[in-house]
């Protein structure tokens, strides 16, 4: 499946049970953090996400657990590699992805304000090629704002721009929950 058909699925199934009664949010993130186990050195980099989040009223039926849908660009340059030249350019000075994930946040408080946990699966797209993705974050919210820390995890037949068949981006959010 490639990135329109992904993108047009999460629209699909957004428009679908957003017309349900139960809260919907959706979440505008910035990301920053690096790949730690790369042959590359060891440079920052940043992305962000739009997430999608639907109040659980299905497995948990909990006022506090959501449902989430998330679609994540994150570029890390290397070498002589900048921010912006780096992405979808032909030379080898970038570690880009791009992922769309299915994930689970159970927030202790309310969403608005608290602990939160979230793990998303889902699958990440790199210079052509596909890879299993696993994303867990953990926060705290304060008034709509998000601060978390994630961990990127990427696993694939192919090796990746790290020159290896996995790689491990850990890094910090920040971001902001409009309610729908």
């Amino acid at each position: 499946m490639n990135l329109k058909k992904c993108l047009l699925l999460l629209i699909a199934v957004i428009t679908a049970v957003s017309a349900s009664s139960q809260q919907n949010f959706l979440n505008v993130s910035a990301q920053a953090g690096s790949v730690l186990n790369t042959d590359q050195d060891k440079s920052f980099g940043i992305g962000g996400s739009i997430t999608w989040l639907h109040q659980d009223g299905y497995l948990a039926k909990s006022e506090n657990n959501y449902l989430t849908l998330t679609v994540k660009g994150f570029n890390n340059p290397y070498g002589e590699g900048k921010f912006i030249s780096s992405i979808l350019n032909e030379k080898n000075d970038g570690f880009n992805y791009i992922t769309a994930l299915a994930g689970y946040r159970v927030a202790f408080q309310q969403i608005t304000d608290g602990f939160f946990l979230e793990s998303r699966l889902g699958i990440g797209f790199f210079s052509g090629n596909k890879s299993f993705m696993f994303s867990p974050m953990v926060g705290y919210t304060v008034k709509k704002i998000d601060i978390g820390v994630y961990c990127d995890m990427g696993f694939s037949k192919e090796n990746f721009a790290t020159k290896k068949d996995n790689f491990f981006t850990l890094g910090v959010s920040v971001g902001y929950n409009i309610g729908l």
